[in-house]
């Protein structure tokens, strides 16, 4: 399988709202839902470079857990909150982050866009 992920993010700089498209395909590519450990896990091996940095592993200030940790549990309760693309804790489980329907069809919709792209380039 592809990795979306990867796709996605060539040439793009890093920010907290371009881990929301990362976590939406993710969660995607693992059947619509994953523990918290294992985005993290997928999502710190994507920007491994970035995160070894030191400003990302600085705690962040209400918070014991570093600041690349942080920045996911950001884009996740965004993409709750902001976009309605996953599930709350309460219906997905605790430690467990779900894609809802709004979710999946933004994941099928991103999928289709790296495709294309990948498709474009294959024939350049």
């Amino acid at each position: 399988m592809r990795s979306y992920e990867r796709k996605f993010i060539e040439g793009k700089e890093y920010s907290q709202d371009s881990l929301i498209p990362i976590v939406v395909l993710i969660l995607g590519g693992n059947g619509g839902r994953a523990t918290k450990k294992y985005v993290e896990e997928k999502i710190y091996e994507l920007f491994r470079a970035e995160f070894k940095k030191d400003l990302y592993h600085e705690k962040v200030a209400n918070a014991s857990i570093p600041r690349w940790k942080h920045d996911i549990a950001w884009a996740r309760e965004r993409a709750k909150q902001n976009h309605g693309y996953i599930k709350s804790a309460k219906e997905a489980g605790r430690g467990t982050w779900e894609l809802s329907a709004k979710g999946k069809s933004h994941y099928d919709q991103l999928v289709t866009e790296l495709k294309e792209a990948i498709n474009d380039n294959d024939r350049t």
